[in-house]
């Protein structure tokens, strides 16, 4: 039950806001309630409701009233506390609460105002009202919005009280609220207005005459038999839109539970008699059980009558009804029938004795086994083993002699469902005197069992001349071989020619080797079984191998390929192919590359492609090695496959690859289609090269689904995000956008514009010689200095290729800012043993990947870089190896990473290449301090780009789009601070709020306990929401919360930016709101004599702390946030101009 209470409450929506503050004891005890939902766990949710119920009827009504209509303000905490007190209010035992909910909910109903939030309170009343709510609920029912719900809760409540305010309000209602009453009566169950209901049973008004029909057939008394059962016979008792044959079926059964069992049983038979029309099959089956429901084992005859009908159906579900009867003799009304009956019937007897497992009619059942009819035969076949079981088993052989194909499958299903130790040895002795069809079946039940001890038996048959045998006899091997069968195995793979029964072999020799050993024992008794073979059949060792797996079969079999004949090669790729994991990719790949042979090429690189498909690796390590099997495939069906494969592995350079092939007449539909489902796949992916990919994709695509794709196709380019999405930064052809290494970025902005050009052009020509683009890459030869792009970026994303030799060292500055790391993981003297993608650099913050994903030197690895304001997210081969995380200044650790850099390629000594190198920016608007502020020493606390002048809570507090993010939903903890402290200020920012949303800005305040005590909090809040409009005047907007009001209405309306001002001077204090002073006071003033919300406000004494964002569970954003600290003394004015006046006269 807490469980289910948990799940209930998990469900409910889930972002909401904390109250603001409040004073009353009831009031504070409901704001702290309140503060806890949702519940973070199972304890949790108990504590909660517990705390609710001591709250009391007061308190439970005050909550209920603090309901506010759609759009006007959060109801998510008051519906999380409210939905889980009624679930807990109605268990056993809780009577008391129970009452307590219901009259707190329907005092509350007449405080709320909107119909939404009265819905809401009278659906609780569905769970926990009784008797008390009923007075309330009378008040709804001429309501044309709440009647339904006010009718449907009196229906729950369902008490004599219920159904009589039900009934009093039926005489005056129309409409939406007659239909609700009338239904919600029925749903009661109350007797006493079936006359009323009656007279409307037969109204012209469509939904009228369907909610009365079924209204009368849930009250269920006699009196409107003759009403319903007219309207059921006018719909030829069938379906119609008023379902008056369904309530008709449904008020026989109701009446016949009320105590009316004479005239359901009357009515019953007529309606079965009435009906004899197949078409009216649903109908009388389901009279014919509301007659056996109602007569039970009386009703037999009546039911064995019915299998004399031509209506199939009818006849299952008199059988299906009279299974329950067997018992006790039961049998004999349908054995007698079976006597009379044709085979058709006969059968259905059979396989209905069968399901009910009725041993009193075996005798019968196996005689039928005799029957020359196959339909009576078949199903005594199946009821001969559910009925006899292991016994059965010496009167099925015997059918197996004369059996046809269907009788054979029966006799082999019937077979494997028996239990019973005895049952394979009668099968094994059968099989050698049974016919050739019934061999097959009969070994295929003894593989069925494992039958190990029958080996014999089944190896007698592996010379059958029959070939469904001696198929059924190999594929046997598997299941039956043990360990102790080797020799006999090993002997059968060097005699087999036939490819199955070599297939058949190898996989019973697998699934017997490996009963004992390791792998490596298991690999060295095969290959010493292989060299004793004979030459031309040391090729089956091979699949076996492949079936062990490991790094020594792995080798043995590479070594057979290169040693071995054009046979044994053709079996090594095989077994390569059907390798146990995706370890013989690359061996594959190599033998591709190798081979002149056409047919071996094609056989190890499909094998290839499909080793990649099944391996374990990431979409992008899977691309990485698809690009390579496309680099050497040869024919277009082989491009095909690959394409094919490409398009299950959604990534950007999957996408970009497949786009290659739209132009190739052999390959455009499969290029069509990867391009359509990675880019549709992802509205990220975008870029002018990827619009023109899926513009020219579009007209290519051919099937049925081509003009449903196409227009797929339009939507979503029509739903790209604007700008222009990710640029190559690498034409692959030659250095275009891309410079030399001038020194670093903080020497490079003093330097004149003239020596940077002349040390520019030096470096760029030093460049080009050591770095150069060759085969669509782009190759640092090992020897000179890091290559930079010549545009400078902010926030962006990042995709590059890249790859190093042995020993390698490389990386990625980010804005001019080493670094991304790459090295060879092997250098472990150097910590490379961590892996790539760290921002290796980093001393405060993480500098290490948090796994490694590198793939092997040599191979190539995908980078997808993030960067947006000073945070990093890495991505190596499609696993996250850093993840936000801030990239610190390494040339000066003092400041906050440059807003705005070059990307560089790291020179590191060692030969490096990179290909497909992308760059996605992402748009940010940047802040520059006003020239005016410029002049007054403001000083840039959040520009958009970093949060290097803050600490604290950088989970729930993070940078997006160039603004400061509020969002509570992250999971971090506490608020967030400036990096320093403040005295006297003047602070200025903007804030855009969401409905209801409640911040601070603390001032003067440690970095612990409540910065609106301990510091002075200056409220953030969203004044107009309803869930504050009992607030006190100090705790609104702009005030100093508890000390000193603000002025009210200067808030700009919800979804606009608002520009603030707060300048403090000793214990003055004046908050400017979108230009208008909305307080200015003096707190030392303000609380001499005790401050308005008479608490303890010691952080009045504080002269000097941090301002911090109080966070209180909403969602909210900041920007441009500047500060003038008023305590450096400005330079004295020069009035040189002044002096020279003076001389001048």
């Amino acid at each position: 039950m807490k469980k289910r209470l948990y799940h209930i409450m998990a469900l409910c929506l889930a972002s909401s806001q904390l109250m603001a503050q409040s004073d009353s004891p009831l009031d504070a005890k409901v704001k702290a309630v309140l503060s806890k939902f949702p519940s973070q766990n199972e304890a949790a949710l108990k504590k909660n409701m517990e705390e609710l119920a001591q709250l009391g009827k007061p308190g439970l009504v005050q909550i209920a009233s603090m309901l506010t209509p759609p759009g006007k303000g959060d109801n998510t905490k008051i519906q999380f506390a409210l939905g889980g007190f009624t679930y807990y209010a109605s268990h056993a035992g809780k009577e008391a609460l129970r009452k307590e909910a219901a009259e707190a909910y329907g005092e509350a109903l007449s405080k709320v105002n909107d119909p939404d939030s009265k819905n809401f309170l009278i659906y609780q009343l569905q769970t926990v009202g009784k008797d008390e709510s009923v007075e309330v609920l009378k008040g709804y029912l001429k309501d044309e919005r709440l009647s339904q719900p006010a009718a449907r809760t009196l229906s729950r409540i369902g008490s004599p009280a219920a159904g009589a305010a039900l009934l009093q309000a039926l005489g005056n209602a129309g409409g939406t609220a007659q239909l609700a009453i009338t239904e919600a009566l029925g749903g009661a169950h109350y007797k006493e207005a079936a006359p009323a209901i009656e007279k409307t049973a037969a109204n012209s008004e469509q939904n009228l005459r369907k909610v009365s029909l079924y209204a009368l057939s849930e009250i269920g008394v006699p009196s409107s038999e003759a009403i319903l059962a007219a309207a059921a016979q006018k719909a030829a008792y069938r379906y119609d839109v008023a379902d008056a044959t369904g309530v008709y079926l449904k008020y026989l059964a109701n009446l016949a539970a009320n105590g009316h069992g004479a005239t359901a049983e009357k009515a019953s038979l007529a309606l079965i008699k009435a009906t004899p029309d197949v078409k009216q099959s649903a109908t009388r089956s389901s009279a014919l059980k509301i007659y056996s429901d109602l007569k039970k084992r009386e009703s037999v005859p009546v039911l064995v009558s019915a299998l004399q009908s031509t209506d199939a159906q009818y006849r299952a579900a008199a059988l299906k009804l009279g299974q329950k009867y067997l018992m006790a003799n039961g049998t004999t009304p349908w054995l007698n029938a079976f006597k009379k009956a044709n085979p058709t019937v006969q059968a259905e007897i059979i396989t209905m004795l069968g399901r009910a497992e009725s041993k009193d009619a075996l005798p019968v059942v196996l005689k039928a086994l005799a029957s020359k009819d196959s339909k009576v035969k078949t199903a005594a076949i199946w009821s001969a083993g559910k009925i006899g079981q292991e016994s059965s088993v010496a009167k099925l052989i015997p059918v197996l002699k004369t059996a046809n194909e269907d009788e054979i499958a029966a006799v082999k299903s019937s077979l494997l469902t028996i239990k019973g130790a005895s049952l394979v040895d009668q099968v094994a002795t059968a099989i050698p005197a049974v016919p050739a069809p019934a061999q097959s079946a009969l070994i295929d039940v003894l593989a069925a069992r494992a039958a190990s001890s029958k080996l014999p038996v089944v190896t007698a048959q592996l010379k059958s001349t029959n070939p469904e045998v001696r198929k059924s006899a190999f594929n046997a091997l598997k299941a039956l071989a043990t360990g102790n069968d080797l020799p006999q195995l090993y002997t059968l793979l060097n005699t087999v020619s036939a490819a199955d029964e070599v297939s058949a072999t190898q996989s019973a020799i697998n699934a017997a080797v490996k009963e004992s050993g390791d792998v490596n024992s298991q690999t060295d008794a095969v290959l010493k079984q292989m060299q004793a073979a004979p030459a031309d059949k040391q090729g089956n060792y091979l699949a076996v191998l492949a079936g062990i797996g490991g790094k020594k079969a792995l080798k043995s079999v590479v070594e057979a390929y290169g040693s071995g004949d054009a046979a044994k090669k053709k079996s090594a790729i095989a077994a390569l192919s059907a390798w146990s994991d995706a370890s013989a990719a690359k061996e594959l790949l190599t033998i591709a590359g190798t081979t002149g042979d056409a047919d071996d090429f094609n056989a190890a690189l499909t094998g290839y492609v499909a080793a990649t498909a099944k391996s374990g690796k990431t979409p992008a390590n899977k691309v990485i090695l698809l690009r390579e099997a496309l680099a050497i495939a040869k024919t277009d069906a082989q491009k095909e496959l690959i394409i094919k494969e490409l398009g299950r592995n959604r990534t950007f350079n999957a996408l970009l690859l497949a786009g290659k092939y739209l132009d190739n007449a052999g390959t455009q539909q499969a290029a069509a289609q990867a391009v359509m489902s990675i880019a549709l796949a992802n509205k990220n992916l975008y870029s002018a090269e990827i619009r023109e990919l899926l513009t020219k994709a579009g007209p290519l695509l051919k099937g049925q689904d081509a003009d449903y794709q196409r227009e797929s196709i339009r939507k979503h380019l029509a739903e790209l995000p604007a700008g222009e999405g990710f640029v190559a930064l690498f034409n692959g052809k030659d250095l275009s956008g891309w410079k030399g290494l001038v020194q670093n970025p903080i020497a490079r902005r003093k330097m004149s514009a003239d020596s940077l050009t002349f040390k520019q052009k030096k470096a760029d020509e030093a460049a080009f010689k050591d770095w150069f683009a060759k085969d669509g890459e782009l190759v640092f030869s090992g020897h000179g200095d890091n290559l930079c792009t010549v545009k400078q970026y902010g926030d962006f994303e990042m995709y590059v290729d890249w790859k190093i030799q042995k020993d390698g060292d490389a990386g990625i500055y980010l804005r001019g800012t080493p670094q991304v790391q790459i090295w060879d993981t092997s250098r472990v003297s150097v910590g490379a043993q961590v892996g790539s993608g760290g921002l290796y650099n980093n001393q405060k913050n993480p500098s290490k990947p948090s796994k490694v994903a590198d793939n092997a030197i040599g191979e190539w690895n995908t980078f997808h870089i993030t960067m947006i304001g000073d945070r990093v997210s890495v991505d190596l081969n499609g696993e996250n190896v850093v993840d936000n995380v801030v990239l610190e200044n390494y040339w000066d650790r003092d400041l906050p990473i440059f807003a705005k850099e070059q990307l560089e390629l790291q020179a590191h000594g060692n030969e490096i290449h990179y290909r497909d190198i992308y760059v996605r920016e992402i748009p940010r608007p940047e802040f520059t301090l006003p020239e005016a502020e410029q002049k007054e020493d403001f000083k840039v606390l959040f520009d958009g780009t970093n949060m290097f002048e803050w600490v604290g809570n950088k989970t729930d507090y993070f940078i997006q789009d160039g603004e400061l993010v509020v969002d509570p939903k992250k999971g971090g903890k506490g608020n967030l601070y400036t990096k320093d402290e403040y005295s006297d200020f003047d602070f200025r920012f903007e804030f855009q709020l969401t409905p209801g949303a409640n911040n601070g800005l603390g001032i003067r305040t440690p970095m612990e306990g409540d910065a609106a005590y301990v510091g002075t909090e200056i409220q953030i809040l969203d004044n107009d929401a309803d869930i504050y409009k009992d607030l006190h005047e100090y705790q609104y907007h702009g005030s100093a919360y508890g000390i000193i009001p603000a002025k009210r209405g200067y808030l700009k309306p919800m979804g606009e930016w608002n520009y603030e001002e707060v300048r403090v001077q000793g214990s003055k204090i004046k908050v400017t709101l979108n230009g208008t002073v909305i307080l200015d006071g003096d707190l030392a003033e303000a609380s001499k004599n005790g401050t308005v919300d008479h608490k303890d406000h010691p952080g009045l004494k504080r002269t000097s702390g941090h301002l911090g964002f109080l966070g209180h569970g909403s969602e909210l954003k900041f920007r441009n946030i500047r500060i003038k600290d008023l305590t450096k003394t400005a330079p004295e004015p020069v009035e040189t101009g002044k002096k020279k006046n003076k001389k001048k006269k």
